[in-house]
């Protein structure tokens, strides 16, 4: 199970892992400059659930428990669906105002 694991799934722990430290790094720069949002801690929070669900399935994996190891795969993902879902709509927030938006005295 070990060569399983050291052969299939490195591009996701290395996934997860990135996905942890970059909203991390993120959260950590955006507490620097005082203005903490909401969607950095939710994703932050997201990467962790993640993390800790491909943990716990790594280990489903080293125990040869089969019983588990869907629900662990299943909280990983939801805790990318976390990530991705704050940092869209976040996104979607902090949107460019659309061409009738603009201040007309700049568009003359």
């Amino acid at each position: 199970m070990v060569t399983h694991l050291s052969t299939v799934h490195p591009l996701v722990y290395i996934g997860v892992v990135s996905v942890l430290l970059s909203t991390a790094w993120a959260l950590v720069d955006q507490m620097r400059r005082s203005k903490i949002g909401v969607a950095l801690p939710v994703a932050f929070a997201g990467a962790l659930v993640s993390t800790a669900g491909e943990g716990w399935h790594a280990y489903t994996h080293l125990q040869s428990s089969t019983h588990s190891a869907p629900i662990a795969a299943a909280t990983a993902l939801f805790g990318l669906v976390v990530v991705v879902t704050a940092l869209w709509l976040a996104a979607r927030h902090r949107r460019r105002p659309a061409a009738d938006d603009v201040d007309e005295r700049r568009a003359t």
